[in-house]
């Protein structure tokens, strides 16, 4: 997958975090919350053979595509009515289970699970609506999903009992994704309701989805 959107994200949060130091333009706020991303609805039917239930991970593609996080936002005041936002979310998160290459499954194995650190990064342009106590946002956005998912994936083919040939290859979780939303603030506590689109499926079920997602965060900084 092409990096531009990464990298894009790279050059926006350089650019708010140096015009924060400068003290040229109104300071960053800070907040900390709590994130979930729910189970994803599919725009197109699932490939042939996939298997609900099945324990490869690349086959299970609620298992990542979803899930609860740690959220880390930096919002920028543009003006009375737009702000500019950054957001991170970090998650400990299980990423594929591997079964052990053998004919013949032993009756009491594990699969091997493997977690990792994830990382999803967005930017977002949000429009005010403030209210007598409390303010109301229209969000639109952009995000990089499934950093520091890559992995190794490798395939045993048997010609026979004993002999056979593997496959490696090198694969991730990465997708990008587009959302929209409403907000709600009132003095410190903030509360998003987002609906992403991704265009480029990742896993094994490869349709594209829509996804709700949930955040309640808190201002740190107040950025006065």
């Amino acid at each position: 997958m092409k990096l531009q959107p990464l990298l894009l994200l790279i050059c926006l949060y350089a650019d708010v975090s140096g015009q924060q130091r400068s003290g040229t333009n109104k300071p960053v706020s800070v907040y900390l919350g709590a994130h979930t991303r729910v189970t994803p609805i599919y725009l197109e039917p699932g490939r042939e053979g996939f298997q609900i239930g099945y324990p490869d991970k690349s086959e299970q593609p609620d298992y990542h595509l979803s899930g609860p996080g740690l959220l880390i936002s930096e919002k920028k005041e543009l003006s009375r009515k737009l702000v500019f936002s950054l957001h991170q979310v970090i998650r400990y998160d299980f990423l594929y289970q591997r079964m052990p290459m053998d004919l013949v499954l032993p009756p009491d194995f594990n699969y091997s699970i493997k977690r990792k650190w994830i990382f999803d990064l967005a930017a977002e342009l949000s429009y005010r609506f403030p209210r007598r106590k409390s303010v109301l946002l229209l969000s639109l956005g952009a995000g990089l999903n499934g950093i520091n998912t890559g992995f190794r994936e490798t395939r045993r083919f048997y010609q026979s009992q004993t002999v056979y040939t593997e496959k490696e290859t090198r694969k991730s979780f990465l997708f990008p994704s587009l959302s929209t939303g409403f907000g709600w603030q009132k003095k410190n506590l903030i509360a998003d309701l987002k609906f992403g689109y991704c265009w480029n499926n990742p896993t094994y079920f490869a349709s594209p989805f829509l996804y709700p997602e949930l955040s309640v965060g808190y201002r740190l900084f107040n950025g006065k």
